[in-house]
């Protein structure tokens, strides 16, 4: 009888050391676990940040290439103007030069965001024979 009380000693003993290693071990990968979270969650609000920063590009793109159409069918009513849509404001300043065979007129297009320039496009457009 005293070489089973000894021997279920030692089996305590060891049970409990097994049991405190799987905690430590458990708490590791639980740490591991919330610090990949957080790089996860850092990577997805700078993703989040860079899709909204394209989209709002985007638009700037298409509202300079809508002023820039208007340029082309007309370049005299397409200076000076100013549109706002979404927040994003088309500025459009046209400079004619005249000369004895036409008129070259250039067109700087510029949409700013929060009064900061987003999107520059510069154009031009020559109307030969043309004195307006």
């Amino acid at each position: 009888m005293g070489i089973y009380r000894s021997a279920s000693r030692s089996t305590r003993k060891g049970s409990s050391w097994h049991g405190t290693a799987f905690v430590i071990e458990a708490l590791i990968l639980l740490a591991f676990f919330l610090a990949s979270i957080a790089v996860f969650m850092q990577l997805f609000g700078a993703a989040s940040a860079q899709g909204i920063e394209s989209r709002e590009l985007s638009r700037a793109v298409v509202l300079a290439a809508n002023a820039a159409e208007r340029f082309s069918a007309d370049p005299e009513q397409a200076g000076g103007t100013t549109e706002t849509e979404d927040g994003l404001s088309v500025s459009c300043t046209v400079e004619p030069e005249r000369t004895d065979a036409g008129t070259l007129y250039r067109a700087t297009i510029v949409v700013f965001s929060n009064g900061a320039e987003l999107y520059r496009l510069e154009t031009a457009r020559y109307e030969s024979g043309v004195q307006r």
